[in-house]
């Protein structure tokens, strides 16, 4: 991760000043903005893994692993939200607009999770959280890729995000060396983040359940 961080602000911007809306270097926020909303996707289905394997089982382990990748997947969430806004504004002039559909569909996202998260804290009983917590899992994660991968699609007149950034209409890359290198990189490390924090979370999601049961 320091690799990736020294490196994206150190080599020049993957935006030549030809074709920049903006700043070049507000491009670089790539680096970051694109990895964390890949690591929010993959979190929701890891959540929906662990929910269907809870559902086949009953295993409480399995809800356990399915809320702490839910957590994650709203904290990248946010994390794409935030560095998504600052780049809008130092491209586009505004940190949000209404009519762009996929900071509609990522608003959406997390109003579904937060709402998630509040049905779950409402259920005293632990066998019917879990149940409920793991069909709402699979049905939102299903959401989440038809907000972030499909809507998007269907709509792109309401998008102002460049559709090429990483590969073209012909499925070639469009990233030179050096930005595919870094942009690597930073997909590799924060994947590898998220990996870590899964496990920490899920084992302190356990001590905290062992602790209230005694």
């Amino acid at each position: 991760m320091t690799a990736v961080i020294i490196m994206a602000f150190t080599m020049p911007s993957p935006m030549s000043s030809e074709f920049s809306l903006g700043p070049v270097d507000a491009y670089r926020i790539f680096y970051f903005h694109v990895p964390v909303a890949w690591v929010a996707v993959l979190a929701y289905m890891v959540a929906m893994i662990q929910s269907i394997r809870y559902l086949r089982t009953k295993d409480i382990i399995f809800d356990i692993k399915a809320v702490s990748a839910n957590r994650l997947g709203l904290l990248f969430s946010l994390m794409a939200v935030i560095t998504g806004s600052i780049f809008a504004k130092l491209t586009w002039g505004e940190f949000w607009n209404w009519s762009e559909i996929r900071e509609v569909s990522i608003f959406i996202l997390l109003v579904i999770y937060g709402a998630y998260f509040a049905l779950r804290s409402a259920l005293p009983d632990r066998e019917v959280r879990a149940t409920m917590s793991a069909v709402m899992t699979i049905i939102f994660a299903v959401s989440a890729l038809f907000l972030i991968f499909i809507l998007p699609r269907i709509y792109p007149a309401f998008s102002q995000h460049p559709t090429d950034s990483i590969v073209d209409e012909q499925g070639r890359l469009t990233m030179s060396p050096m930005v595919l290198v870094i942009f690597s990189l930073s997909m590799i490390a924060f994947t590898a983040l998220f990996a870590w924090m899964y496990s920490l979370t899920v084992r302190l999601e356990r001590f905290g359940r062992k602790v209230i049961s005694r």
